[in-house]
C-alpha cells in the first residue's frame, strides 16, 4: 500500500489541462487536423485575395502571406497554451472547484485507488484505468478520456515509495495502458 499526500500546484493543474487536451500522443492526428483545417482555411483566402486583387506582384503576395502564415503557425502552440491557461484560471476561480488545489490523498493498493479531497471520495479498480502517462513533473492515471487520477512526482518522498510506486504500475496496469503515438 502506498498513501500519497499532496496539494496540486496551479502548474501541475495547468500542466495536465494542456497534456490532456493538446500534447499527448493520442492528440497528434488532432494536432494534424488542426493545423491541416487552419493551413487550407489561410491558402484559400490568400489565394482568393491575390487572384481577386490581380495584383502584378503575385510573388511578393505570396512571399508575405507565407511569411504571415509561417509566423501564426510558430504561434499556435503559445496561442493553445494560453487559451488553456485562460480556461484553467476560469475553473479555479469558481467556488465550487476550490478543492481542485486542496488537500489531496491517494492510496494506491493491489486492490485499487482511493483518491480523496476534501469535497469527494473515489475509489477505482485497477481496470478503471484506461490510460497511464509519465510527464517530467507528474502522473497521470486516466479513468476516461479526459478525467486522470493527477499524481505529481513530488509526492513520492523517497526511493521506497518510488519503487512501490513503479511496482503498482507496472503490475496492474497493461503496457496498453500507456499512450499510443500512433493514434
Amino acid at each position: 500500500m502506498l498513501v500519497l499526500k499532496y496539494h496540486l500546484t496551479e502548474e501541475e493543474y495547468f500542466d495536465y489541462n494542456y497534456y490532456t487536451a493538446w500534447a499527448s500522443p493520442d492528440k497528434k492526428g488532432y494536432r494534424i487536423r488542426y493545423y491541416g483545417r487552419v493551413f487550407l482555411l489561410y491558402a484559400a483566402v490568400a489565394v482568393l485575395f491575390i487572384i481577386s486583387n490581380h495584383s502584378q506582384q503575385m510573388t511578393v503576395d505570396f512571399i508575405i502571406f507565407g511569411a504571415i502564415a509561417i509566423a501564426y503557425f510558430l504561434l499556435v502552440p503559445w496561442l493553445i497554451k494560453k487559451s488553456i491557461n485562460r480556461r484553467v484560471k476560469d475553473i479555479l476561480r469558481q467556488p465550487e472547484n476550490q478543492h481542485v488545489l486542496g488537500e489531496a490523498e491517494v492510496v494506491l493498493t493491489d486492490t485499487g485507488i482511493i483518491d480523496k479531497d476534501a469535497a469527494s471520495e473515489s475509489r477505482y479498480s485497477w481496470d478503471a484505468i484506461v490510460r497511464k502517462a509519465e510527464t517530467p513533473f507528474c502522473y497521470y492515471l486516466y479513468t476516461n478520456s479526459h478525467h486522470a487520477i493527477v499524481i505529481p512526482k513530488r509526492a513520492v518522498r523517497n526511493a521506497q515509495e518510488k519503487q512501490e510506486l513503479e511496482r503498482l504500475l507496472n503490475q496492474h496496469l497493461s503496457l496498453t495502458s500507456e499512450f499510443s503515438e500512433e493514434e
